[in-house]
């Protein structure tokens, strides 16, 4: 656990974490798949979750020996992606997090694999909660993002954004990945590992999983105090 006064700001990822699109990713995918008669495993979802698109994709194509190249089946993904990402939700906690934090003028950037386009998609109906943020979002495709995560080159970026006196130490990120909490380690940063037990092969997986500071189920568990941020007063 990080000292408590070393937290100043807060860095996001985006899907699985505050909006629910790995429940979209699993539709969209199932779509795609049908065709061949296949289904999209838990296994081979869970080692694509924080990738970028390209090597995502990759994983996915291999596992299940698709006959379809990357651009075939990233052509149907983005037209289905067009039409499901509306219907994004905040998961729980997600929104009351982001408006506590804004509201006590703590520094928040989001920072997501996803390209600047597909973001727009996603949040263009929550656009009100997502303008607390100020413009502070980095995304996959950003041209300062040269390596994608476990890379920390993400959260280092959108660090420097925020604020370019901050500290690797004194930055907590949000991830509900693996791979987003080894690019959070490899930028010298504490991190909040929210486990979505949807996603989870072994709902036993110990708390200290993954080398997150913390390993919390839901945003509605974490607790800001802890990290010298304002408590909650409702």
């Amino acid at each position: 656990m990080p000292s408590a006064e070393r937290i100043k700001a807060c860095i996001f990822d985006m899907d699985g974490l505050l909006l629910d699109t790995e429940i979209i990713y699993t539709e969209v995918t199932n779509k795609i798949l049908e065709p061949y008669g296949k289904t999209f495993p838990l296994e081979t979802k869970i080692k694509m979750m924080g990738r970028d698109v390209r090597t995502a994709t990759n994983i996915l194509l291999t596992d299940l020996e698709l006959p379809l190249s990357f651009e075939e089946y990233d052509q149907q993904a983005t037209e289905l992606k067009k039409i499901f990402f509306r219907k994004a939700r905040f998961l729980p906690g997600a929104e009351r997090l982001i408006r506590h934090l804004a509201e006590h003028s703590v520094p928040i950037a989001v920072a997501t694999g996803s390209s600047k386009a597909m973001f727009t998609l996603k949040t263009e109906n929550h656009s009100s909660v997502f303008e607390l943020f100020a413009g502070h979002i980095t995304c996959g495709d950003d041209a300062e993002v040269k390596n994608s995560k476990p890379s920390p080159d993400i959260f280092l970026t959108a660090m420097k954004r925020l604020d370019g006196s901050l500290r690797p130490e004194e930055c907590l990120v949000f991830e509900d990945a693996e791979n987003g909490i080894a690019a959070a380690n490899n930028a010298g940063m504490s991190s909040v590992w929210v486990h979505d037990m949807r996603f989870a092969l072994d709902p036993s997986t110990p708390p200290a999983a993954h080398n997150a500071t913390e390993r919390i189920t839901t945003l509605l568990d974490f607790l800001p105090e802890k990290y010298g941020l304002p408590a909650y007063t409702s």
